[in-house]
């Protein structure tokens, strides 16, 4: 199956680009997924902490935030697209 991952902000640098398409075995989730593309330490301490989500972290599956799914156990369908970015402050 195919999946496209789409970095936003800080992350665009520490993941090369904005997005990443892939091509995964069926049953594949947005924890293996995350897991396959924090491929350095650096990539690694900015996407996940104590064995989950950094907690400044959105994480999206075709608009839906990962909080209203299954988690890191969401499992991916052909064709869906992980969006990842910091939460953004302002005034």
């Amino acid at each position: 199956m195919k999946v496209k991952v789409k970095f936003f902000a800080t992350l665009r640098d520490l993941f090369g680009g904005r997005n990443r398409d892939l091509e995964l075995p069926e049953g594949r989730t947005v924890g293996d997924v995350l897991a396959l593309l924090c491929d350095t330490p650096a990539r690694s301490r900015e996407i996940f902490e104590k064995g989950g989500l950094r907690p400044h972290l959105i994480v999206m599956v075709n608009g839906v935030h990962l909080n209203a799914l299954a988690g890191l156990g969401t499992v991916l369908a052909d064709g869906d697209t992980i969006a990842v970015f910091p939460m953004l402050g302002g005034g």
